[in-house]
C-alpha cells in the first residue's frame, strides 16, 4: 500500500486493478474494489490500520467486473455512472463465472462464481461533488473507454483516477470502448485542466504523461487499421492479422502474453463489428 498526498492511498498487488482509497475526518471514500473476497477484507484492515473512517462510499469507475465484483466484500454505499448503473442492473444479481476469454483478470481466478454484485445506490450523470468537511471529491463521467467510465478528482491534492482510461505496459480494453471519445477523454488528461496532477490508472497504478500519449497513439493506430478493414468490407476474421504488430507496442512479462493477446483480439473484434 502506497501512500500519496492528501491521505489518499493505492494499492498494486491484489488480483483485478489498481485500488484507492481517500482517507477523510468523516468518511473512507474507496475506488473500486479488488476482486477476491480475501483481498477485500484485507485491503479494509489495511486502511483501519492507517486510520480509516468505518463508514464508506465506493466508486466503481465503471461497470467492469475486475473492478466491481469485488464489491460487496467492502460493505460500501456504491456510486457509479447512470450508464454503469443499467449495466449493474441488466445483470443477474449473482455472478455466473461463464469465461469469454476476454483477457480479464477475473477469468484467470477460481471460486468467483456465486458472488453477489453490489448495486449502485448513488448514481450521478455529468458530475457528482462528494464535500466531506472542507474536503471535496469530485465524479465526472468521461466515456470512451467504456459506457458509463467515469473519473475521481481529488482538487486539493491534485490526483485524479481514470479507471481503464489509460492502461499501463498493457493493452487497453476495446470491446466497449468508443475511440473516438475516448481520445477526447486523453486529450484532456493532455492539456491545462489537469497539469501536475497525479493521474492513477486502474491497470498499473501511477502512469506519466508520455503513458497517456502512448495510449493515444495506439487507440488512433488501431482506429485507422480497423478503418482500412472496413473499407474493403473485410471479414472480422482478418483481425487476427493485426495483433502481433500491435503486440510488439507493450512490454510485459512472458506469462502474461497469452491473456494479453485474448484481451486484444477480444477487443477488436467486438469493436469492429459493433462500429463497422
Amino acid at each position: 500500500m502506497k501512500k500519496l498526498k492528501g491521505n489518499i492511498y493505492i494499492e498494486n498487488r491484489f488480483s483485478g486493478v489498481s485500488v484507492g482509497a481517500v482517507l477523510l475526518s468523516r468518511g473512507t471514500v474507496l475506488v473500486d474494489a479488488p476482486l477476491k473476497p480475501e483481498d477485500g477484507r484485507a485491503w479494509l484492515s489495511a486502511l483501519s490500520d492507517a486510520g480509516a473512517h468505518p463508514r464508506r462510499i465506493l466508486v466503481n469507475l465503471d461497470s467492469h467486473p475486475d473492478r466491481s465484483l469485488g464489491a460487496q466484500t467492502l460493505e460500501s454505499q456504491v456510486v457509479t455512472q447512470e450508464k454503469s448503473a443499467e449495466h449493474f442492473r441488466n445483470r443477474a444479481a449473482i455472478f455466473k463465472a461463464v469465461r469469454q476469454e476476454s483477457g480479464a483478470d477475473w477469468e484467470k481466478l477460481e471460486g468467483l462464481g456465486g458472488l453477489r454484485w453490489a448495486m449502485p445506490s448513488l448514481v450521478f450523470s455529468d458530475t457528482m461533488q462528494l464535500h466531506f468537511g472542507n474536503r471535496e471529491l469530485r465524479l465526472e463521467s468521461r466515456q470512451g473507454a467504456s459506457p458509463g467510465a467515469s473519473w475521481l478528482v481529488a482538487p486539493d491534492s491534485k490526483i485524479l483516477f481514470v479507471g481503464d482510461a489509460v492502461t499501463r505496459k498493457q493493452p487497453p480494453f476495446l470491446a466497449l470502448g468508443d475511440i473516438p471519445t475516448w481520445v477526447e477523454s486523453l486529450d484532456v488528461l493532455l492539456g491545462k485542466e489537469y497539469k501536475d496532477y497525479r493521474i492513477i490508472s486502474g491497470r498499473g497504478g501511477q502512469v506519466k504523461l508520455e503513458d497517456v500519449r502512448t495510449q493515444r497513439r495506439f487507440l488512433k493506430d488501431v482506429e485507422s487499421r480497423l478503418e482500412r478493414l472496413a473499407k474493403r468490407k473485410a471479414n472480422v476474421s482478418e483481425i487476427d492479422k493485426l495483433i502481433p504488430k500491435l503486440m510488439l507496442k507493450y512490454k510485459f512479462p512472458a506469462k502474461l502474453r497469452s491473456a494479453h493477446t485474448q484481451r486484444l483480439s477480444f477487443g477488436l473484434k467486438n469493436y469492429y463489428q459493433s462500429q463497422y
